[in-house]
């Protein structure tokens, strides 16, 4: 009809075209809606695209309101990029507990152990792992022992929460290592073992945090202990190499493994003087065995929910994030006149300078939790490769 309005088809765009701006989204939440669109967008744009810059992380929080709500798999996702809330139904996640995060992948454990795997909640793909429940191999002892010799094995007892994990490198490289730290102790698989194998505590000292980097493991020690850091090789586990700074590094310390080596935080506890918490940021030198304070932090910046979930990104990449700065989550209790009703999830920055507080984001989308913080709460890099 002559004056109609013309409609174009966009599903009808040069399949060149299409891919060209599947390239220019940046988002993974924008990325995963181009491909939706229809199948002629989806055909023209990879499944798992490696052009996406590394995402700011989302922050895990589970849907279960009360003790006595069933699981139903739905687990919500504050993008930080977005400021939105993401629902998504993971129902093969029911009932199991989420431990740790790394790379966009998360780990997952059964009761008591029974069931371990690794999602991807965003592609759904899903690695499985041997049970906690199964003996356990010692670094450094003959892979062809028969697997029902080896006496080692996970305590009944432990807790399957607050489980760090590091990656050697992408799960597509069958040399990929996972390592976890699990209760002052550390263990790695490889694709294809039968078992996980621990890495044994060289010292009788606890050991306060744990990494791998560049196919060696490097345990950290409380403040008072014998060493403060043991490098054990991966590849020569008998090859072990005691590290002593010299000098305090904190009343808490912990380490986190960066693209140029690995680092160390240390917090200083300065309440006696009427100041808030420093923290000290410290790069490993592996050639001289030394560290290097780090006096100027402002292109870091560092997500924490507890103690053995920490992941540091580069502040310069963001115009959205202060540098220099942790971001924490807080349960701030929500009350009806003198009564607390519930509670609600807050993100908050804290510098690392002096330790002053921000406070960033109320997550009011999130339902009123009405019993204690969710240990499932954790931040979690999304990713679809």
């Amino acid at each position: 009809m002559e004056g109609a309005p013309f409609k174009r088809n966009w599903s009808y765009l040069p399949e060149l075209v299409l891919h060209w701006i599947s390239e220019k989204v940046k988002s993974i939440a924008d990325f995963i809606r181009y491909r939706t669109v229809c199948s002629a967008w989806r055909s023209a744009s990879l499944p798992m695209p490696r052009h996406l810059p590394p995402q700011l992380p989302w922050l895990m929080i589970g849907h279960k309101l009360n003790a006595d709500q069933d699981d139903d798999g739905k687990r919500l996702f504050y993008d930080l990029w977005k400021d939105k809330m993401h629902m998504l139904d993971l129902p093969e996640i029911v009932d199991k507990g989420c431990s740790g995060t790394h790379r966009g992948w998360i780990l997952f454990v059964a009761r008591e152990g029974r069931e371990v795997f690794l999602l991807n909640p965003l592609t759904r793909a899903r690695i499985p792992l041997p049970p906690f429940t199964f003996p356990v191999r010692h670094l450094g002892e003959e892979w062809h022992a028969p697997l029902h010799h080896t006496p080692h094995r996970f305590s009944p007892h432990l807790h399957f929460r607050g489980i760090k994990m590091i990656f050697s490198s992408d799960l597509t490289n069958p040399d990929c290592l996972i390592t976890v730290f699990l209760h002052g102790q550390v263990f790695c698989y490889r694709v294809g073992d039968l078992c996980w194998t621990m890495v044994k505590n060289p010292l009788k000292n606890d050991v306060a945090d744990a990494t791998f980097y560049n196919r060696k493991f490097y345990l950290l020690y409380h403040e008072g202990s014998e060493e403060d850091i043991v490098i054990i090789d991966s590849d020569n586990p008998n090859e072990k190499i005691p590290c002593r700074f010299g000098f305090k590094l904190g009343n808490i310390r912990y380490l986190l493994e960066g693209r140029s080596g690995v680092y160390l935080v240390a917090v200083k506890y300065l309440m006696e003087e009427g100041l808030e918490d420093k923290y000290e940021l410290y790069q490993f030198q592996e050639q001289s065995l030394k560290l290097k304070h780090i006096t100027d932090t402002s292109n870091t910046t560092i997500f924490n929910t507890n103690n053995f979930r920490f992941l540091a990104i580069c502040s310069n990449d963001w115009d959205c994030l202060g540098g220099g700065s942790m971001y924490i989550v807080m349960f701030i209790p929500v009350y009806e006149g003198n009564d607390v009703v519930g509670h609600r999830y807050s993100i908050w920055s804290k510098k690392l300078e002096d330790g002053e507080l921000e406070q960033r984001r109320d997550l009011d989308e999130a339902p009123l939790q009405l019993i204690g913080p969710d240990e499932t709460v954790m931040w979690f890099q999304p990713s679809l490769v």
